[in-house]
């Protein structure tokens, strides 16, 4: 028969364990931290009983085998000597004067159970099996645990006072649970991280992706997805300079974000005005995927540097590079998502298209049997500042900060941080054709620049200790005013 969960109040209660060994310690430890006053009587104490007896008052260590007599007076008491004999013997007394009695590892002899516990601070969840399976008790309570926002004992300090406030204040009992309730969903939500992402199909794809990190590292808290509409998709006809740049595809997220509607976005990292809005931050970045750009044309099309073809593309930087590899080639704008493109050149409004590599291996769409999918050099081809990193935008000193630089790959912001400076110091904004790329090799950086003057393409690079990369910024930076 299933036993009943009883809560019962321990504090200032006396509890007399039998026993000194390591599985005394353990009832010991779990008797204390919820207020009891506890005796441990046994012939023989183990270290970790005696250290702790100095720093609790509450503890009484007697060295001595355990009496009849010892029970008196006792709330409850624990049997865990290596006496099956002894262990039975008292509990069989414990029954007689109604003392709830536990015998460790015998069912039989037991008043009651120790159930697998959570506890934070005066939230405690318990899981039993009656004793006849410890280990799924355990399994259980790690299963629940893995899904439990760590701050329910914060909740309940918080919902007590709220809820001493509604009883001096409201009369009628079903008006205070319907109170109550909201008051409870209202702190339960700050355990609810809500990220804010696009609707396209690559969005919803790095969106996952950032989830999954979260889920895996924190699996306490709940993860609501928010999508949402911004002016770059709205806009899908005309070239993105023409209408505001990079802020076209963030500017909602940003608002979103510092209006508390929203507590973390997700982006292309190329995509981001830099810097964030004030009070907000890149808080952190997934591993960089292949940051190169690949030209994609027709299987039966070929090309040569003196080739007249339309290659799509509404990038400034891609395109000043293109007419440097074919110059020739006439480039015509290219919007909207990643199979909206490909339908286009499969349609022959471009005999070739500008793609990042890491949009269409993300979807998975990088090998179909219509295309030829040309890598480009980062030589030849140098991709924009944060290509191919998917970045994670908080608002500074937020919960969800925090849990984003937690999952941060550290390699891959140490190279945004450098390329997003390079921007800076440059004071580069979307209508440039810049291209910007910071590599790592053990402990040396390198540092690219590729830019058009004047109808030139200039390249630049420097290299040096990774640790000294506000110098590198600063002298690539030099070398391109000079």
């Amino acid at each position: 028969m299933a036993f009943f969960p009883f809560m019962i109040q321990m504090q200032d209660k006396l509890c007399v364990i039998g026993g000194g060994g390591k599985v005394a310690y353990r009832k010991v430890s779990m008797m204390l931290s919820f207020g009891a006053r506890v005796t441990v009587i046994a012939p023989k104490i183990c270290d970790e009983l005696q250290k702790i007896e100095s720093k609790q008052d509450a503890l009484l260590l007697v060295q001595r085998p355990f009496e009849d007599g010892d029970i008196e007076g006792a709330d409850v008491v624990i049997m865990a000597t290596n006496d099956s004999e002894v262990n039975s013997h008292i509990a069989a007394i414990c029954k007689d004067k109604r003392i709830l009695v536990n015998v460790v590892d015998v069912k039989k002899d037991c008043g009651f159970y120790f159930p697998a516990i959570i506890k934070q601070e005066d939230v405690v969840v318990s899981v039993s099996t009656g004793g006849s399976a410890p280990a799924l008790a355990s399994q259980i309570k790690k299963s629940i645990k893995s899904h439990l926002p760590d701050n329910c004992g914060d909740m309940a300090k918080t919902l007590l006072e709220k809820r001493n406030e509604v009883l001096k204040t409201e009369p009628e009992e079903e008006k205070r649970k319907e109170i109550m309730l909201d008051m409870v969903k209202k702190e339960w939500k700050k355990s609810v991280i809500r990220i804010g992402t696009r609707k396209s199909e690559l969005a919803k794809i790095q969106t996952g992706l950032v989830v999954s990190k979260l889920q895996e590292a924190f699996p306490e808290y709940e993860y609501e997805i928010v999508y949402m509409t911004t002016r770059g998709d709205k806009e899908k006809e005309s070239p993105i300079p023409s209408f505001g740049g990079k802020a076209v595809f963030v500017e909602e997220f940003e608002q979103a974000l510092l209006d508390d509607t929203i507590d973390l976005a997700v982006h292309s990292a190329k995509d981001m005005p830099n810097p964030c809005k004030d009070g907000l931050m890149v808080a952190g970045v997934l591993e960089r995927a292949c940051v190169q750009d690949v030209l994609i044309y027709k299987k039966e099309t070929s090309f040569t540097k003196d080739s007249v073809f339309t290659i799509g593309t509404g990038s400034l930087r891609r395109q000043c590079q293109i007419k440097k590899m074919y110059p020739n080639a006439v480039c015509k704008s290219l919007r909207g998502n990643i199979g909206t493109r490909l339908n286009k050149l499969r349609a022959g409004e471009y005999d070739a298209i500008v793609l990042a590599a890491a949009g269409i291996r993300r979807q998975g769409i990088d090998n179909d049997s219509d295309f030829v999918y040309e890598y480009l050099s980062v030589k030849e081809m140098l991709p924009a500042a944060g290509q191919a990193v998917i970045a994670m935008e908080t608002k500074k000193g937020t919960l969800a900060n925090e849990l984003a630089e937690k999952i941060s790959d550290v390699h891959t912001a140490e190279c945004l941080r450098t390329e997003r400076a390079v921007l800076t110091k440059l004071n580069a904004g979307c209508h440039e054709p810049i291209g910007v790329l910071c590599t790592l090799d053990g402990h040396r950086m390198n540092l690219s620049l590729m830019e058009e003057k004047e109808g030139e393409v200039i390249r630049r690079s420097v290299q040096g200790d990774r640790g000294d990369w506000q110098n590198l910024v600063e002298k690539l930076c030099q070398e391109r005013k000079s």
